[in-house]
């Protein structure tokens, strides 16, 4: 299995990728996935599904509102102060504290600012005035990933419309870390929008305003920024290091804004999430995912045709994997809609089974079967009512 990521690449780009793609594959990427390879034997459908992060919690927020409190996961430092919840102002900001008096705020402020309406304890990546909820809307997601003590808490905007602006759409996200307190914010797109003279903030505040650290050249001065980065890591209660860091969004899913595309051999064979495929010989798929109409990552997944079915066994036999006749196709949950049929010389049904790890122990009603050839033939049917199938004999041996 392999990956790799890019920005915003063209089709052509795009397709000679996917050739390098199944040339070099020590290529790796860790934040989406194709699933895990497969083996299995000609003719046994197989469901491939990607993932990437896990699926981000969607805010429906008002115009100029604040929403919360929401739960951070774990406990974190802000100023000098433990907290454990956080709320999420509509124009691209997270703070430590309620904030009532900051709804209906939507010009960008210097920092630090004490003034009543403007939030604080606070973290703006970047405010500026936005517009999440116009048609589309779940545009803010969140969601606490990884594991304890390592846990990361993402706020992100998904391509959210500026107000007066809605063509133009920000993406961005801000994290903050479990242990080192560190708070970072990466942002994908913030286009210009001659509202409000495109005038954004980036930085933080403490409690009451007095206390801020900007990101220079962006305290509340017209700006746009495409895969950009910065980190606020903190230097003791009341002082924070601000600095440029690699810009990579964590893998958060944000919904149904993710575009998911499947290709074999660089020919595109399917959208969404999960596809079903059956193949006949040994084929390596690549899974495409678009995230929020920018970043694009790559993976590769590999099902391996085994075409030797058994064509003889023995349930008395000694060794254990000849004494049941078995389809292989395994992990099973990556199965759909299995079904194999046995039938004997007769044309009659002697085992049946929608289970692809359920093999035939040579009975049927309990009874022993004689030795002798008997038919059989797996199928599954498709949503769109296509039945894919594979046939063929066993010898069933005393």
């Amino acid at each position: 299995m392999v990956l790799i990521y890019c920005s915003r690449l063209d089709e052509m780009k795009k397709l000679r990728l996917i050739v390098l793609l199944l040339l070099f594959p020590l290529w790796s990427f860790s934040q989406l996935s194709a699933g895990v390879d497969d083996t299995i034997n000609p003719g046994v459908p197989v469901t491939l599904t990607a993932t990437y992060g896990m699926l981000g919690i969607g805010i429906n927020i008002t115009d100029d509102g604040v929403q919360g409190p929401l739960p951070i996961g774990f406990e974190f430092t802000f100023f000098g102060y433990k907290y454990t919840q956080f709320y999420v102002g509509a124009n691209g900001w997270v703070s430590l504290s309620p904030n009532p008096n900051a709804i209906g705020t939507r010009k960008a402020f210097s920092v630090p600012s004490n003034a009543d309406y403007n939030p604080k304890n606070c973290i703006l990546g970047p405010f500026v005035d936005l517009n999440p909820i116009s048609a589309g809307s779940p545009y803010i997601f969140y969601q606490t990933i990884g594991k304890e003590p390592n846990r990361s808490l993402i706020v992100m905007w998904c391509e959210c419309p500026l107000y007066n602006c809605m063509d133009s759409v920000a993406t961005f996200q801000i994290i903050l870390n479990e242990g080192s307190n560190m708070i970072e914010n990466h942002i994908m797109r913030k286009p210009e929008c001659s509202w409000l003279g495109n005038k954004a903030t980036l930085g933080i505040q403490n409690r009451d305003g007095t206390i801020g650290f900007p990101v220079q050249g962006y305290n509340a001065t017209a700006w746009s920024a495409k895969d950009t980065a910065w980190k606020y890591l903190p230097d003791g209660p009341d002082r924070y290091l601000v600095d440029t860091i690699r810009y990579q969004l964590k893998p958060l899913t944000p919904g149904d804004k993710i575009v998911y595309k499947w290709y074999q051999a660089g020919t595109e064979i399917g959208e969404g999430q999960s596809i079903n495929v059956t193949p006949n010989e040994t084929t390596t798929y690549v899974v495409y995912a678009r995230i929020c109409a920018g970043d694009e990552f790559y993976d590769t997944v590999t099902v391996f045709v085994h075409p030797n079915i058994p064509n003889a066994f023995n349930p008395g036999s000694a060794i254990g994997k000849n004494k049941k006749f078995k389809i292989l196709g395994v992990p099973p949950e990556n199965i759909t809609l299995f079904n194999m049929q046995i039938f004997d010389r007769w044309g009659q049904i002697v085992y049946e089974t929608t289970d692809v790890t359920e093999g035939w122990d040579g009975t049927f009603k309990g009874k022993p079967c004689p030795s002798e050839v008997y038919n059989w033939v797996i199928f599954y049917e498709t949503s769109k009512k296509t039945r894919i199938s594979n046939k063929g004999q066993v010898t069933l041996i005393r």
